[in-house]
């Protein structure tokens, strides 16, 4: 094991475990690429073809990074290499991937926040979004605010900074969705919104329906980046892994799914991503009762859900810094927070002032993303896969996942199966179909 494994930090038990895990997966994605995917493709179908890629793919990608991260107590370099030194690079891979996500994650960031601040003085109009980006100097402000934040929270550590910040800010966030849940209810669109999702429509389902639940399931759950591995480097001995996985994995799908309906039921499925968080859901608030409240309030969630995921993309990176190059933690999370700052400003700037700068036709924003999602996260995933399926010795792995007895060992044979059958080809088609896309 990893020197650093005697005097580690630990989260305090299985609920901030969960929090902490299912923080990091609940981002961005779940609500403003999810609602839009499920409405295109069946609708409680998808849901279905999701939840089933979850639990052949997501549950035993995450349980194996858990496995990893708390047999060896250190971070994604030092965790491989603890293993299998000649797969240190594996690691070092993940590091600086998440390194880039952290970049221009900061800027989309910013932008939740700025649209808390707006949306509260009612300055958002349906030309607010095309300004504001193209504005040299807002957006990079509420970057340093969003950064700002993000940096005392890991800078304060794994109890005081992440499970602190888990444990308040995740009961927020899914107060606020409820509330938002309830509310959708009231629009004109709500009930056709609830039988959509709650109603399977398997004539709209092809094959692109299933590659698309697998990448929603994949980038979802924060697998493939060392995210998993860091968190279960922190888990207590006594922390079930298996239940964990299911449990992060039962929250991130209940706030895809609230989600849905709060999108579907403003009537703007059609739409995701940037447009439909930034765009279209801002011109169904300006037209309803008390719109400015609930607009702020939806504004308040998407900012929560980024923070949650930013914190455990920059422990990774922090951690890394601090075990593998003697840092200490402060030292280490500004040196982190400086880096992605610089990122960050570039991203931005490339939407207005430095558009005219591409990198194979993109500009910097997009082609951070585009690198990242499409090359990157998916390789890490499946090399991944390969090692903990084939490459980690099999009785090492069924001794942190099997440790609690019960259906945890009688479930190790099945989580063992599909990392190495099953996991392998579904993370592989995922890469190729990404490439040539």
């Amino acid at each position: 094991m990893n020197a650093t494994s005697s005097n580690r930090a630990t989260f305090g038990g299985r609920i901030a475990a969960v929090l902490a895990a299912a923080g990091s997966a609940i981002g961005l994605g779940n609500v403003w690429r999810f609602p839009g995917v499920a409405d295109a493709n069946g609708g409680g179908a998808f849901i279905i073809i999701y939840i089933v890629c979850v639990a052949l793919m997501g549950l035993p990608l995450m349980v194996a990074e858990f496995s990893i991260g708390r047999h060896t107590r250190s971070n994604p370099v030092g965790a491989f290499r603890a293993i299998d030194r000649r797969w240190g690079w594996l690691g070092a891979m993940a590091v600086a991937t998440v390194f880039l996500i952290l970049g221009y994650y900061f800027v989309v960031s910013g932008w939740t926040v700025a649209y808390v601040v707006n949306s509260a003085a009612g300055r958002v109009d349906s030309t607010f979004f095309a300004r504001f980006i193209t504005d040299p100097w807002q957006p990079l402000l509420y970057t340093a605010a969003f950064i700002a934040v993000n940096h005392y929270i890991v800078e304060r550590g794994v109890k005081q900074g992440i499970e602190r910040a888990s444990k308040i800010l995740m009961p927020i966030f899914f107060a606020i969705l409820l509330a938002l849940a309830v509310y959708s209810l009231s629009m004109p669109d709500s009930s056709q919104a609830i039988r959509k999702v709650l109603t399977p429509d398997f004539g709209a389902v092809d094959a692109s329906t299933v590659l698309a639940a697998l990448s929603q399931a994949f980038f979802s759950l924060s697998i493939g980046m060392g995210i998993m591995i860091t968190y279960g480097s922190y888990f207590k001995s006594e922390t079930r892994l298996l239940p964990t996985a299911v449990n992060v994995a039962l929250l991130d799908t209940l706030a895809a799914v609230i989600a849905s309906i709060v999108i579907l039921s403003a009537g703007v499925g059609d739409q995701s991503g940037s447009t439909l968080a930034f765009v279209a859901l801002p011109e169904v608030f300006e037209g309803l009762p008390w719109g400015g409240f609930w607009s702020t309030l939806f504004f308040v969630l998407l900012a929560l859900a980024a923070i949650l995921s930013t914190v455990s993309i920059h422990e990774v990176v922090t951690v890394y810094l601090s075990e593998q190059r003697g840092m200490t933690r402060r030292r280490a999370a500004r040196c982190v927070s400086a880096g992605a700052a610089l990122l960050a400003v570039a991203a931005s700037l490339s939407m207005g002032a430095w558009d005219d700068i591409r990198i194979f036709g993109r500009n910097i924003f997009d082609a951070l993303d585009s690198l990242t999602a499409t090359l990157l996260l998916p390789a890490s995933g499946l090399l991944t896969c390969i090692f903990a399926g084939w490459i980690w010795d099999r009785r090492q792995f069924r001794g942190e996942v099997a440790r609690s007895g019960g259906i945890d060992a009688k479930m190790f044979p099945t989580v063992g199966f599909l990392l190495r059958w099953v996991c392998p080809p579904l993370v592989a088609a995922l890469f190729v179909f990404g490439l040539i896309d």
